[in-house]
């Protein structure tokens, strides 16, 4: 009976090697290998979730941007649309209007009278009569002013005639001027209409 390693033949020992060499193998894997491969995948796999988070992100910027700038050009046109149709009447700012248009066109407005607001559905009629003269060419150029308007104005109702008479008070009309109006000067500004209050029927008692 073999004492001791060398007395084995040489097919067990080599054997016997052998299955050491596995038995240290699987160890080495099992405590060691595995280990790190799994945490290897683990880390794998959240660098994985990272990119694809920094990715969406990016995306995400992309699309920030576009919609700011999108949001911007918005305002923009708002800003744009409520000086051209104003969310309040403003008359005292478009009577100024007027006023500094009949001074650049050398147009005499003699009346001015506010007519009866008319309520539509999105918006408000905010007309005004007037009567004004002066040459042909200075009335075609002031409602030439209106008409470039940064506010809508209309002008309807027009008739002309000589210059004398027809508006309020009295006044002195030059020599030079050769024709008189009388026109309806209509601006608009946003009011939609009220929502009509329903009806409860009475309660039979």
């Amino acid at each position: 009976m073999p004492k001791g390693f060398n007395d084995l033949p040489g097919n067990t020992q080599t054997i016997i090697l052998v299955v050491i060499a596995l038995a240290a193998s699987a160890a080495v894997y099992w405590y060691l290998d595995l280990p790190l491969k799994t945490q290897r995948d683990s880390i794998e796999i959240k660098v994985k979730a990272i990119t694809a988070q920094n990715e969406r992100n990016e995306a995400f910027r992309a699309q920030q941007t576009e919609y700011l700038n999108q949001i911007k050009q918005l305002k923009e046109q708002l800003a744009t649309l409520t000086s051209i149709v104003p969310n309040k009447p403003y008359t005292d700012h478009f009577i100024t209007l007027l006023h500094q248009d009949s001074l650049a066109t050398n147009t005499h407005i003699r009346s001015f009278v506010a007519r009866p607001k008319v309520q539509k559905d999105l918006y408000v009629e905010l007309p005004f009569r007037l009567r004004l003269d002066g040459t042909y060419y200075q009335l075609v150029n002031f409602f030439q002013k209106l008409a470039q308007a940064q506010r809508i104005v209309t002008v309807t109702g027009l008739t002309l005639g000589q210059p004398q008479g027809g508006g309020l008070g009295s006044y002195k009309v030059p020599k030079f001027e050769t024709v008189g109006a009388n026109c309806t000067v209509t601006t608009y500004y946003n009011s939609p209409a009220p929502t009509p209050k329903s009806k409860t029927p009475a309660k039979r008692r």
